[in-house]
């Protein structure tokens, strides 16, 4: 290993699979390597670090990359649950990825990759160069996770089974040299975990955030309490969050209400005096402020608002949020509605208010995740192991 060595994180163009990864890759900075974010076009050139492709010009989001799943794989449709995944993280994103990333490396050989669980193309290049390779967990555990570079390299290859029947029988786990994982036992569980997994304390993170007006950093006065409510940046219909907002409503609390910077306030419609909207909230920055939160499963807002001890409403729309949901009810920080209704809504958010067991497993949370190594820990780790 030289000693700068070049690292390329590598990951697909969303923020949910971006962001987890930018604590590590600043700290690997911090750490003295070269690093550079494999990454798609709306990221390229505008996060602190160096980018390039990790997708041909053109595919511009994973948006673009599920248009794709359906074109290629109808059958998805007749099983979404079980087939979609591995159509889209296991076939569609590693077949648009590998050959630009090795159109990449070629030039200029890494001389460790780290990738998100979901790119398993950039594994799969790095053991043709021989070259060492690490998982970053950005979802829960599972065998999929575990097997997703074997489906990967199946799919690049030869094999004419449908993505979904790549795994099976199920192949032997494949995370490379090691899985690096944010998420604490209470909310991971320990079952089928790879023997070399290497816990990372959750960090949040954010490109420079636009202007946003201070007062959102001051709790209500004369006691109110706060409730946050979010559905991220992919599921977040107007629809879904009007319900969620008028739900929260309804206990009295001040509710603070981020739409998305691609979000439009007025489309929520009228709403109650103690709800303020915005397009863009600076989440780590207001989470300490709230007394509970709504939000729609994503790994990214359950593992930030974890760390602050907050109890957890999830209103799951897809994608990793039912699982997530789990994890939150079953660790007691936080419930599911009973209906996702503003009645079901405004049921459950009281009772996190009320009851001070979920806050109070909440904070057992947060002293379990604060004791997790930090970035710098492990940059030091991995580049002492490559």
């Amino acid at each position: 290993m030289p000693d700068r060595p070049r690292i390329v994180l590598a990951t697909a163009p969303a923020f949910g699979h971006l962001y987890p990864l930018m604590p590590l890759a600043e700290a690997l900075v911090r750490a003295g390597a070269d690093v550079h974010i494999a990454v798609g076009e709306p990221f390229l050139g505008r996060l602190p670090v160096p980018t390039t492709r990790s997708l041909p010009p053109g595919l511009t989001s994973l948006k673009d990359l599920t248009r794709a799943v359906v074109s290629e794989f109808p059958a998805v449709r007749d099983d979404p649950a079980g087939r979609w995944a591995p159509a889209l993280f296991g076939a569609v994103v590693p077949r648009a990825a590998a050959p630009q990333l090795r159109q990449s490396w070629a030039r200029e050989k890494p001389d460790a990759v780290v990738h998100e669980a979901l790119f398993p193309a950039a594994g799969i290049v790095a053991d043709e160069l021989g070259v060492p390779s690490y998982t970053f967990g950005i979802v829960r555990w599972a065998p999929f996770v575990g097997t997703i570079r074997s489906v990967a390299r199946a799919a690049l290859g030869d094999d004419p089974r449908p993505p979904w029947a790549l795994g099976e029988p199920q192949p032997a786990l494949d995370v490379g040299a090691g899985y690096v994982d944010p998420f604490p036992v209470t909310l991971q569980g320990v079952a089928g975990l790879p023997a070399a997994r290497v816990p990372i304390r959750t960090a949040a993170w954010a490109e420079r955030a636009p202007s946003f007006e201070t007062s959102l950093l001051a709790r209500p006065a004369g006691g109110r309490q706060r409730v946050f409510v979010s559905l991220g940046t992919v599921f977040n219909t107007a629809g879904s969050l009007r319900t969620a907002v008028l739900g929260a409503a309804r206990t009295g609390a001040e509710v603070l209400v981020a739409c998305g910077a691609d979000g439009d306030p007025a489309a929520l419609g009228p709403v109650p005096d103690s709800v303020k909207v915005h397009r863009f909230v600076p989440q780590a920055l207001v989470l300490p402020t709230v007394d509970a939160i709504v939000h729609h499963g994503g790994s990214g807002t359950m593992l930030a608002a974890a760390q602050h001890g907050i109890p957890q409403l999830v209103v799951p729309q897809g994608a990793d949020h039912f699982v997530n949901a789990a994890a939150v009810t079953d660790s007691g920080i936080g419930l599911r509605p009973d209906a996702d209704t503003p009645e079901g809504i405004a049921a459950a958010v009281g009772r996190l208010l009320g009851d001070h067991r979920f806050r109070d497993a909440a904070a057992a949370v947060a002293t379990e995740i604060a004791a997790m190594p930090s970035p710098d820990d492990v940059a030091r780790r991995l580049l002492e192991a490559f």
